[in-house]
């Protein structure tokens, strides 16, 4: 089945989207746990560093499994709030520690690939097949099961990633950034829940593109919440915050962070929950 847009479907002409709890907005907070292969390029904050071997980078990066990570999970720990952790599957066998402790924490994890520096852009049918059998592989030998939902690295898929990611088990993807509703995506065998995630309320647009400060974030992701709860008064919304610990696992925006999810928080008819909840509600009301 070759892949196609999601139908046009005007937010304003559609039926009541309702949430539970009476909620306005269903909030899911994302973090992206990833590994880069040392060599490659990637992720940048000063990208004219760009010499081989190129560490500046590379090591910003690794400061969020090093470090970042380790005061997110307290930071979410002391908010309760829950999380959906994009994690690569490389994370597995390479970071075991991170693996047990966002277990222990109780995050969901949702697959995001193989690692960060390998796109599927590119691969044909069969590589794509293998290297979302041996992602999945390495979470069921570290958790014991294999996670619901997908996003892939960079959004870099093929003509047949879909197909390959609902015949292998998984249920949702958060590869679709183009909506306030998850809605049902056909593929050739079934249909996955796409679930929005989101490029703009998301710490790489908004503090690496954009050069925000840490306030400045933070009151971008107040403003998003804002309106989403508004327009949520007459059409349920979902709001995603796309999150990276070598971004807000940083000193400098910690607290920027926290003052944001406690606004949130704080929000009457709101359900903060993460991919799988939305997925097994949808799923419960049998929502089409």
């Amino acid at each position: 089945m070759m892949i196609q847009p999601p139908s046009f479907q005007p937010i304003s002409q559609r039926p009541i989207f309702k949430l539970p709890h009476d909620a306005r907005v269903a909030v899911w907070v994302v973090m992206n746990i990833e590994h880069f292969t040392f060599g490659k390029l990637g992720t940048a904050i000063q990208p004219h560093l760009n010499s081989y071997p190129e560490i500046a980078n590379y090591g910003w990066r690794d400061y969020g499994n090093q470090v970042g990570i380790w005061r997110l999970l307290e930071l979410f720990a002391e908010l309760e709030i829950p999380v959906t952790a994009a994690v690569n599957g490389e994370i597995c066998p390479l970071y075991p520690e991170i693996m047990a402790a966002i277990t222990q924490c109780g995050w969901e994890v949702m697959a995001h690939g193989l690692n960060n520096s390998t796109g599927h852009s590119g691969m044909d049918r069969e590589t794509e097949t293998q290297v979302i059998n041996q992602t999945l592989d390495l979470f069921r030998e570290a958790t014991g099961k294999i996670p619901k939902g997908w996003l892939t690295p960079g959004f870099s898929i093929t003509e047949s990633t879909f197909d390959l990611l609902q015949a292998a088990g998984i249920v949702y993807t958060a590869d679709w950034v183009n909506d306030e509703q998850p809605f049902w995506y056909p593929v050739s065998d079934g249909q996955l829940l796409a679930i929005p995630y989101t490029i703009e309320a998301n710490d790489i647009s908004l503090c690496l593109s954009n050069r925000f400060s840490g306030a400045e974030f933070s009151q971008a992701i107040i403003d998003q919440f804002d309106q989403l709860w508004q327009d949520g008064k007459l059409q349920g919304r979902v709001m995603a915050i796309g999150l990276h610990p070598f971004i807000v696992g940083q000193p400098l925006r910690l607290k920027y962070l926290k003052e944001c999810l406690l606004y949130i928080k704080g929000h009457p008819n709101t359900w903060l929950t993460t991919g799988e909840g939305i997925y097994d509600w949808m799923v419960e009301e049998r929502i089409d």
